[in-house]
């Protein structure tokens, strides 16, 4: 798309999930033909100047948002910038988090006492992000959840473990989203199975409905409404 260009803010440290992520974006972005750069974790503080970009896409990460990290400030300082500018973002999962965090405070994101590992349903609302979607399944990793959003947000889905899955800020070209379309769907079994062999409530924790490939691909109509409305 003429006149968008994407900054792609790969949060993720573990190779196999940054390498996912990587290939999930080139493969959304592909048929919307838009021009974008991704920049990696280690590089974050190297980024001076956002003048040519219109999005900020914010991935997931291992990292807590309820947590202390060096890299939060430069992360801050990034949609400080885009915010002040009133440039689009979207945050998946910790970047949705991040985004309450920096826009509410660290007290809006907690411990989830009802974790998400795998697919599940997501229940949507009416949202221009959500444009073409009747319904929609997608992957889940979580502990941590956003809560208390005021007046100024719009909650755009749900699930049954998860009061709030997404969000726009009303007015404002800002989402967030808590599930993942950002993963490639032949990863995202092995990335479960891995959850499993670590946690020792796994069965707590994991959500177990069956999603096609055919009914992920919605999942990809967030990246092309996001781009297109904003």
């Amino acid at each position: 798309m003429k006149n968008k260009h994407i900054l792609v803010l790969n949060l993720l440290f573990e190779e196999h999930l940054k390498d996912s992520f990587d290939c999930r974006i080139a493969e959304a972005f592909e048929p919307i033909e838009v021009t974008y750069d991704t920049v990696h974790l280690e590089n974050i503080d190297k980024i001076k100047d956002f003048t040519s970009y219109t999005h900020l896409l914010l991935s997931g990460s291992t990292e807590s948002a309820t947590a202390e990290n060096n890299w939060y400030q430069d992360l801050d300082c990034i949609i400080a910038d885009f915010i002040s500018q009133e440039k689009s973002i979207l945050g998946i999962c910790f970047g949705h988090q991040f985004l309450i965090r920096h826009i509410l405070g660290k007290d809006h994101v907690r411990k989830s006492q009802t974790p998400e590992i795998g697919w599940t349903e997501i229940n949507l609302s009416d949202n221009r992000i959500l444009n073409g979607i009747d319904s929609l399944k997608s992957a889940v990793f979580h502990y941590d959840e956003v809560f208390d959003l005021d007046s100024r947000f719009e909650i755009t889905a749900d699930s049954k473990r998860c009061g709030i899955h997404g969000f726009q800020v009303k007015g404002k070209s800002i989402w967030g989203v808590q599930f993942h379309p950002d993963f490639m769907y032949r990863d995202i079994d092995a990335f479960v199975s891995e959850v499993a062999e670590k946690e020792t409530d796994f069965e707590e924790i994991h959500c177990a409905e069956a999603v096609s490939p055919d009914e992920f691909k919605k999942n990809d109509l967030i990246f092309k409404n996001w781009i297109e409305i904003s």
